[in-house]
């Protein structure tokens, strides 16, 4: 028998009502399993609009939800020991497609939508804008020379790539963002119309060009510094001097369209940890994280 009057003096005036799971919890799993269904748009916020209160925009209900994420090959050593605790300990399934940003951005603009995308450079995020219109930059990868141990063709600068008989690796330019990168590289180098006489493979993948210079059919190879991670025994990295876009940015994205963007957000929240931070750095990349992260103000 009563009636709500509604009043602009008390549009602030907004509780926000929370659920939060005990950090040392025993049973995590169960726990968020039961936060999800609290939280599904078509199970408990139902309840809650129908006791007055005005739902969020909830995920889908799935008694194991399934998230896919889509990621630049490079970005594996960085994410995947993360991805997996995140599936064990949320009680969920994460798809994870590892590939060249160019071959993603082509599936994705063919219609394949993943709940997330890392990308490996803000280019290719930006090829896909519609579907992930907010996306927030989490770490730097460098650009470099890789030469075989104490660098026997005394290569110390890209002109020198350009050397006669040189049997040079790149990025393919249309597949992967660090071909992409390594051509507008060598034009602010001024060294593309040279360097590119020697160029004798083109890979979407950095790890390709790694395997083919420790097994001898490569003098050299441009890169990121993380596909070199680990191979500081049998490699030399040498900086490319002077010129900015040399560096790669990597962003996540949350898909617009997303039926489990808040899952795929916490997915994001755990790539942000420090734990995850000192993954990326021993995998060679810099930490560009800052705030605000998704889902915070």
């Amino acid at each position: 028998e009563l009636e709500a009057v509604h009043l602009n003096e008390f549009e602030k005036g907004v509780a926000s009502i929370e659920v939060g799971i005990i950090a040392d919890t025993k049973q995590p799993a169960a726990a968020l399993h039961f936060a999800r269904y609290l939280g599904a748009r078509d199970k408990g916020l139902q309840r809650y609009r129908d006791f007055g209160f005005t739902p969020v925009e909830g995920d889908v209900w799935a008694d194991v939800p399934e998230l896919t994420i889509y990621a630049g090959s490079m970005l594996r050593p960085a994410i995947e020991e993360t991805i997996k605790a995140f599936e064990s300990r949320e009680g969920v399934e994460v798809t994870r497609i590892y590939n060249g940003c160019g071959i993603l951005v082509a599936q994705m603009k063919g219609g394949q939508h993943p709940d997330a995308y890392f990308a490996c450079d803000r280019e290719f995020m930006s090829q896909v804008n519609d579907l992930f219109p907010e996306s927030t930059d989490v770490s730097t990868n460098q650009l470099v020379i890789l030469v075989q141990k104490g660098n026997p063709h005394v290569i110390q600068s890209l002109k020198d790539l350009a050397k006669p008989g040189l049997q040079v690796g790149i990025g393919h330019e249309k597949l992967c963002a660090m071909g992409w990168l390594t051509q507008q590289t060598f034009k602010e180098g001024n060294v593309q119309t040279e360097v590119m006489k020697n160029v004798t493979v083109q890979s979407p993948t950095g790890d390709t060009l790694v395997n083919q210079l420790k097994a001898g059919s490569l003098d050299a190879a441009v890169a990121y510094l993380s596909n070199a991670a680990g191979s500081a025994d049998v490699l030399d990295a040498i900086p490319i001097q002077g010129i900015p876009c040399a560096e790669a940015v990597q962003p996540f994205g949350v898909a617009v369209d997303s039926e489990q963007k808040h899952l795929a957000r916490r997915l994001y929240q755990r790539i942000a940890e420090s734990e995850s931070k000192e993954r990326f750095l021993r995998n060679g990349f810099d930490w560009k994280l800052e705030e605000p992260r998704f889902g915070e103000d």
